[in-house]
């Protein structure tokens, strides 16, 4: 390996660590470290002065200008084919998510590139340095080796492609994780979290990553070998790599493989609506289209999908944590499961682990879950059990006492409140205009008078 440190940007002990980095050992491919790919390929390192600016407009400005003519050409059919219509927003949609990604995408730092045309890596400091002082070492060897991967990644004739880029972040994003996996470092969980905190395609490196865990391993080979053509349309209408299924036979070659092809990644978001059961239907990655989802087309495409009676989730549905309107639904409507789904199941229309039957929907604190039907909330243990009715307009969490706050109007239509112990009864009954949490006893008003109150509704002051 070849290091360029002519202006010393970097201090004896950086440049060490680089080597050392490169010289551990890590088989991918054909290679065995990250500096046997670098000498190999005959790759130059350069550390170069400054903090440029990331350009990436002319990538998004094509993707936009193919999307707008699909959009344009489908709007046309649309008016003679009202099936059409669905496949044009989607279009639209697209349009408006590449604009939202241009903006983050140019709002990174750029560390580090690879330059293709001369075959040579540059890494620069200064902006390592800005982005965080404490973390230049983490920045240094993770940019090093995301770039290294960049090289190797490398295909022949990839300018050619003006959306290559949508592909190659993302496979660089994941050679790097698994360079960083694979030699111990303890950077991994820090890379990890950075790579899957970006808002533009990056992000799907760590989605890579984290299916390289959970499927087979012969799906990771495929990856690391990943030298195939691109082709425009595989990339501008899924924004995803594609790989064969594991049944069919690869030739890795210039000339691509055979086989059929399926996502990458999990499968891409797809929803259905049925007006007759007024079931809302979702399939694929759902970790961050959501709440994009709900406020786009829920609100502003279909009305009709307002009211949702029913939840089913295909066999390949990915929920991820602290997303609000799916945690909504799940705890709202009945859930139906597809039985082919590996991790989930429903029991009596609840969402529920296959492995232990722990329910996937909000909880209330100690085991104990909210569930609504019919407009009202109910708590249920961990078993499922019924704890309280379906009565309550809101519930809050389980606090230090075992006691659960909860809401609801009196004949009036004025809120009041009230405490439930674990075994569903109102051990502060429901007459208070608030109750608040003060250490192990509670602070409450009525008639507009605030006094103290212990737990089991005793008046304290």
């Amino acid at each position: 390996m070849r290091i360029s440190n002519k202006d010393n940007l970097l201090t004896t002990k950086q440049v060490d660590l680089l080597e050392k980095s490169a010289s551990k050992p890590f088989m991918l491919g054909d290679f065995v470290s990250l500096d046997d790919i670098l000498t190999k390929l005959k790759v130059g390192v350069f550390i170069e002065p400054g903090k440029p600016e990331r350009v990436v407009d002319s990538y998004y400005d094509k993707a936009i200008e193919y999307w707008r003519k699909v959009y344009k050409k489908l709007y046309e059919m649309s008016r003679e084919d009202e099936s059409l219509r669905n496949e044009c927003q989607k279009a639209e949609v697209k349009i408006w998510k590449l604009n939202i990604e241009r903006k983050a995408h140019s709002a990174m730092r750029l560390l580090g590139l690879y330059d293709s045309q001369n075959n040579i890596i540059k890494l620069f400091p200064e902006a390592m340095a800005d982005a965080d002082t404490g973390k230049m070492d983490e920045y240094l060897v993770s940019t090093f080796a995301h770039e290294v991967m960049h090289a190797y990644f490398n295909r022949p004739g990839h300018e050619n492609y003006p959306y290559a880029m949508f592909v190659e972040e993302p496979l660089a994003e994941f050679g790097m994780l698994l360079y960083l996996w694979k030699t111990h470092s303890p950077y991994y969980d820090w890379a990890h979290k950075e790579v899957s905190g970006k808002k533009c395609c990056y992000r799907y490196g760590a989605f890579i990553m984290d299916q390289y865990f959970d499927g087979d391993r012969s799906y990771g080979k495929y990856l690391e070998e990943y030298k195939v053509s691109i082709g425009e349309f595989e990339l501008l209408s899924t924004g995803r790599i594609s790989m064969p299924m594991e049944s069919d036979s690869v030739n890795v070659n210039s000339q691509g493989p055979g086989g059929k092809w399926t996502p990458v990644f999990n499968v891409p978001p797809t929803y259905f609506w049925d007006d007759a059961t007024k079931t809302l239907g979702l399939n694929g990655d759902w970790r961050f289209e959501m709440d994009y989802f709900y406020h786009r087309h829920l609100y502003d495409m279909h009305s009709d999908l307002h009211d949702i009676q029913h939840l089913y989730l295909g066999k390949d549905f990915v929920k991820g944590h602290h997303n609000y309107h799916l945690e909504e639904l799940f705890t709202s409507v009945p859930v139906t499961v597809s039985p082919q789904h590996k991790e989930l199941t429903s029991v009596n229309g609840i969402p529920v682990l296959k492995e232990d039957n722990t329910p996937v929907i909000e909880s209330c604190g100690d085991g104990y879950y909210e569930l609504k039907r019919n407009g009202k909330y109910g708590i249920i243990d961990s078993q499922l059990n019924y704890i309280t009715p379906f009565q309550y307009d809101c519930i809050w969490r389980f606090d230090k006492n075992g006691l659960c706050k909860v809401r609801n109007r009196d004949k009036n239509g004025n809120f009041v409140y009230g405490l439930v112990n674990k075994q569903g009864v109102e051990q502060v009954p429901m007459e208070y205009e608030d109750i608040d949490e003060k250490g192990r006893r509670y602070e409450v008003k009525k008639n507009g008078e605030v006094f103290i109150i212990d737990k089991l509704g005793n008046r304290q002051s």
